[in-house]
């Protein structure tokens, strides 16, 4: 199954890389200095953990060997650990990836005459199968041109997936180098009071780092805003969240 993922997704026009020369851990190390964020560089080129925090929150990107087989070459991978709602279930995938996810879950179905996604499969997968997919008067077209919102509640998307997160989707599409990463893996995902960002190191270059860190935390941002865990929300954000 995971050798037809691989195929479908490489059909859909991702690339393993772009023009020009790939960042070297020495750049990214002089990046991240001049970002006053602490990184380790590891032996193997191209491969990094940085990190930092929101208002005492640690975050963390590493960029390294996939961990997805829908990603090529290397894989850049985040975590915010803001406390949000841990009963916020919120994701956007991009279009490409959603359309091989689903495809991919359908073909092990039929193949397999199971009546439900096996629990073996990526998280993604199994939400695309699980929630349905949300979209608000408030969202640009283009946003639902490019990305998917799928939520277990409508009102949880809402607060999180507001304008700072939205613009910063729409930078890393839209913006210099966006044609080759619409085209490219894309998840962000709220779950377990975490935000997870998952996407493809495409370009190999300094310009994609410095969009996904800032994707991850201004998304990390919004849910420690706008989801607080029940114990500290107020009467109104409690009601609101009634299931």
């Amino acid at each position: 199954m995971f050798d037809r993922l691989r195929k479908a997704f490489s059909a859909t026009g991702s690339s393993s890389g772009a023009p020009g020369r790939p960042v070297t851990n020495r750049d990214v190390s002089r990046w991240a200095a001049d970002q006053r964020l602490p990184i380790v560089a590891h032996a193997t080129d191209g491969h990094f953990d940085l990190g930092g925090d929101i208002h005492g929150h640690p975050w963390r990107l590493e960029c390294s060997t996939p961990t997805r087989d829908y990603v090529q070459g290397l894989e850049l991978r985040g975590r915010a650990d803001v406390g949000a709602d841990p009963d916020a279930a919120v994701m956007v995938i991009n279009r490409p990836l959603q359309e091989v996810l689903e495809r991919t879950a359908y073909d092990e179905i039929t193949d397999t005459l199971q009546t439900a996604i096996s629990t073996s499969l990526p998280e993604e997968m199994r939400w695309l199968s699980m929630y349905e997919e949300v979209t608000w008067p408030g969202l640009p077209a283009s946003f639902r041109d490019h990305f998917t919102v799928v939520a277990e509640r409508i009102e949880q998307a809402q607060r999180w997936i507001h304008a700072p997160v939205v613009s910063q989707l729409l930078n890393a599409v839209e913006g210099e180098g966006g044609a080759e990463r619409a085209k490219s893996p894309m998840v962000l995902m709220l779950a377990r009071g975490k935000v997870y960002l998952r996407l493809e190191h495409t370009q190999r270059s300094l310009a994609e780092i410095a969009h996904a860190k800032q994707l991850l935390l201004v998304a990390g941002q919004a849910a420690l805003q706008n989801l607080p865990p029940m114990s500290v929300a107020g009467p109104d954000d409690e009601a609101g969240f009634g299931r």
